[in-house]
């Protein structure tokens, strides 16, 4: 007997963009499913009306459901909402301008049945510009341990998670500021088994690298993990990865343009990782030059990627 899958899909002002996630759902060879989408735009806005008109024409597709919020939530709010509706024993999330290769749900669905795993992801598609690339995502041995020395998390279109897992810890944290994804994993990782599939299943349409972001959200985001999981990096060893996040703490800080304090995080990451080369160039520039250098690089290292998709043999 096939498994429900519910697959939540969180929309805010991208209704241009919702019809092709949705698309992507109803186009998978795995068709034991239920699909919610949650309109997390302001109830009077046009983009509420447009995403209204985009669901229209699904009003007669029994598989869909669509939730509307009275006010904007944010993302991860959102996805709450979703799951507490979910039916289905595995949910898996699509964010509204992400794309699933047809497979991707019977390949994951497949996985988790044949273990006692309850989480799997799997490596995914950048696209940028016109140009696409392969990413592989960090391994599944000790999930855990991965995912603390990496210092960011996994795309949440990545993944399918059992429904009474993901409950048991409440799901997303959504009183973060930012970081909400790699919380819920690290919650996830710390209680259960992940199965990495590798293979690219998705293709995640990658933003300007930060370029365009909220600095001073990010900050904040980063100063909860740390607060959070440092004691939890220090008992483990894990140095280098918690010199990861003071340094995105800093990075942001620099981008939000408060320098003092980014140049003290940026010597707790040095004292961390005191041969980190990177972390020592971000501290004399931006000490200097504030954060203009930093913006730069950034911004050289989004045009770098841009070529390296457009040469990729994938």
């Amino acid at each position: 007997m096939n498994k429900l899958v519910t697959v939540i899909i969180p929309t805010f002002k991208r209704a241009e963009a919702l019809s092709k996630a949705i698309e992507s759902v109803k186009n998978q060879t795995y068709s034991c499913l239920e699909i919610i989408i949650i309109d997390d735009n302001d109830p009077s806005s046009e983009d509420r009306r447009l995403t209204a008109d985009v669901m229209a024409g699904y009003a007669n597709d029994e598989r869909i459901h669509y939730l509307r919020h009275d006010k904007n939530s944010g993302a991860c709010q959102a996805r709450n909402t979703g799951l507490e509706a979910a039916k289905g024993e595995y949910v898996a999330f699509l964010d509204d301008d992400d794309l699933w290769i047809d497979t991707k749900l019977a390949t994951q669905v497949a996985a988790l049945s044949s273990s006692d795993a309850k989480i799997c992801y799997s490596d995914m598609f950048l696209e940028y510009q016109g140009w696409k690339r392969y990413f592989k995502c960090v391994s599944d041995d000790d999930f855990y341990l991965s995912l603390l020395k990496q210092g960011f998390g996994i795309c949440t279109s990545v993944l399918l998670i059992s429904t009474t897992a993901i409950r048991s810890i409440n799901g997303f944290d959504s009183s973060l500021p930012s970081m909400q994804d790699y919380d819920l994993l690290l919650r996830l990782a710390k209680k259960y088994k992940a199965i990495h599939i590798a293979q690219p299943l998705i293709t995640y349409q990658l933003a300007d690298d930060g370029i365009s972001c909220n600095p001073i959200s990010k900050a904040n985001g980063h100063r909860a993990v740390i607060a959070k999981y440092e004691a939890e990096y220090i008992s483990l060893g894990l140095k280098k990865g918690l010199a990861r996040q003071y340094e995105s703490l800093a990075d942001f800080e620099l981008r939000s343009g408060n320098r003092t304090t980014a140049i003290t995080h940026y010597f707790k990451a040095l004292k961390m990782s005191p041969l980190s080369m990177r972390v020592f160039a971000k501290l004399v520039l931006g000490s200097i030059l504030g954060k203009k250098p930093l913006e730069y690089y950034l911004l050289k290292r989004q045009q770098r990627s841009s070529v390296s998709m457009a040469t990729s043999d994938y």
